[in-house]
């Protein structure tokens, strides 16, 4: 973990002492995959994450390996060549800005709507996004919420016969 937390720094740009930069090592994603068969779901709260409230930038690292399934063979094919290959690709990550920033009161409680563009890597492939999400603001704790659709293929992940072509992916983070 400490290997993550030092290379999510080198990929933060430099903030200024005036800027308020929130951070957490325990984000979440959870994911699930419905099939015929059965629903694969996992979860990892083991994410490291951070937003600086004046530039927008928000950054999320994960550590592949440290998605946790109720089954165990199934977290194996998952972290195994033939998915994830997670020895080869042991990380996933974003690395973006909140655009609507301007819409968000951080000296007022409430829930907002945001909408974040950057760039996410996973399985070694780099991919543009734009995804909305939420940002629950509460006596001055920051709460991060999406809920968004991936599709593995487009990531070079070989989908298996059986596996939801579509993972549904939920992100939460709180400061």
């Amino acid at each position: 973990m400490k290997k993550l937390i030092s290379l999510f720094f080198l990929v933060v740009p430099f903030l200024g002492q005036s800027q308020k930069t929130y951070f957490t090592k325990s984000a979440q994603i959870n994911f699930l995959s419905q099939t015929v068969a059965e629903d694969v779901e996992a979860k990892n709260r083991q994410v490291v994450c951070n937003f600086n409230n004046t530039t927008g930038q928000l950054n999320f690292a994960v550590l592949i390996r440290s998605f946790q399934f109720d089954n165990s063979l199934m977290q194996e094919h998952f972290n195994g060549n033939e998915y994830m290959n997670s020895a080869k690709f042991p990380k996933a990550k974003f690395i973006g800005t909140i655009t609507n920033l301007s819409s968000i009161n951080f000296s007022k409680n409430g829930t907002y709507n945001i909408m974040a563009t950057g760039l996410l890597t996973i399985h070694g492939i780099t991919k543009k996004v734009t995804q909305s999400g939420t940002m629950s603001i509460s006596n001055g704790k920051i709460k991060l919420k999406s809920e968004f659709k991936l599709h593995p293929i487009n990531y070079k992940i070989v989908v298996p016969d059986g596996i939801a072509e579509e993972i549904l992916v939920r992100i939460s983070a709180n400061f």
